[in-house]
C-alpha cells in the first residue's frame, strides 16, 4: 500500500500525496482519509486548492495537524 507524503510550508500550506477523500471541510478545520488513518488540520481561514487523485493541497492559517488512526479504513 502506498504511504501518505505531507509537505509542511510553514503555516500557511500542506502538500498531501495520497489522501483518499475529504471527510470534513470547514474554515477551521480539514480532515482527510489517508491509506493509514484521518488527517485533521484544524486553522484559520483554510482552504483546499487543489484536490486530485493523487492528493490536496491545504492552504490557511495552519494551528495543528492530527493523525488519528481509522480501524475502518485500513
Amino acid at each position: 500500500a502506498k504511504a501518505t507524503l505531507m509537505e509542511v510550508e510553514g503555516n500557511r500550506r500542506v502538500v498531501v500525496v495520497g489522501c483518499r477523500g475529504i471527510l470534513t471541510y470547514a474554515e477551521d478545520s480539514i480532515s482527510l482519509r489517508t491509506p493509514e488513518g484521518i488527517l485533521t488540520f484544524y486553522g484559520r481561514e483554510l482552504e483546499m486548492n487543489t484536490f486530485t487523485a493523487d492528493g490536496a493541497t491545504v492552504m490557511g492559517r495552519l494551528q495543528r495537524i492530527e493523525f488519528t488512526e481509522d480501524e475502518a479504513c485500513c
